[in-house]
């Protein structure tokens, strides 16, 4: 396995639907002699938690190093990179109001060298928790981008994410993940860089939701996901667009 650089991982970087993964490698500087750690990116796509999502790794509170305030994300905002101490963590996601209500509550094994994306969706009756491991792609051309997609939507199944003008469908009949299937869902493709719009068609062909005019860069990495509700004001379906440098 290759290993990730840390090239400006050492910084909580708080940003809406766009973040540095850091996966390239071989990159020459003080960052090619990091501490013994993994990296971990979090990722709110759970709309039913106003206040925020708060974030404890073995009961301590994980915070910003910008501001040695607690990292507290809100829906659709993405961390940058929190260097994790390798091993088994216990990793508890509360929501910020008042009575910090457990969403998520589980163990994550870390090792060193490893990048890693975590992800809250789903509902306040059903919160789901699922995590990637993020590796680069053998031999990425000079002008292609790597891409995957997940549904993290709510109440919507078998959908099929389109670029215009493309006949086919990048990716087909995608039910809405678990956390086995975005495991199987993680590694990256091959795509040819540039700029595209994106659309959300629906098993019947009808179209829920575009992202246009998204440039996909060379050598670049990105999540495409589908976040929101069905018909549902307040948390509207999107195409979100996560870039990995």
């Amino acid at each position: 396995m290759k290993k990730l650089s840390l090239q400006f991982c050492f910084l909580l970087l708080i940003s809406v639907f766009t973040f540095s993964s850091c996966l390239k490698d071989n990159d020459d500087g003080p960052w090619n002699n990091p501490p013994a750690a993994g990296v971990m990116y979090f990722v709110n796509s759970f709309p039913d938690a106003p206040s925020g999502l708060l974030y404890r790794l073995d009961g301590n509170v994980i915070g910003n190093p910008q501001t040695g305030m607690p990292m507290v994300l809100e829906y659709q905002i993405f961390s940058g990179a929190q260097l994790l101490h390798p091993g088994n963590r216990k990793l508890t996601i509360t929501s910020y109001n008042d009575d910090q209500s457990v969403i998520v509550d589980t163990t994550l094994t870390i090792k060193v060298d490893s990048g890693y994306t975590s992800f809250v969706y789903g509902t306040e009756e059903q919160p789901i928790f699922a995590m990637t491991q993020d590796k680069v792609i053998e031999n990425l051309g000079q002008n292609e981008s790597g891409i995957r997609f997940l549904n993290l939507a709510h109440g919507v199944s078998s959908i099929n994410l389109h670029i215009e003008g493309e006949d086919a469908p990048l990716y087909s009949n995608r039910p809405i993940e678990t956390g086995a299937s975005v495991v199987q869902h993680q590694a990256f493709q091959a795509k040819t860089s540039g700029t595209y719009t994106f659309k959300i068609t629906d098993a019947s062909g009808n179209e829920l939701v575009t992202r246009e005019d998204r440039e996909l860069k060379r050598g670049y990495y990105y999540t495409i996901i589908l976040t929101g509700k069905a018909n549902d004001d307040d948390s509207p379906l999107y195409i979100g667009v996560v870039e990995h440098r």
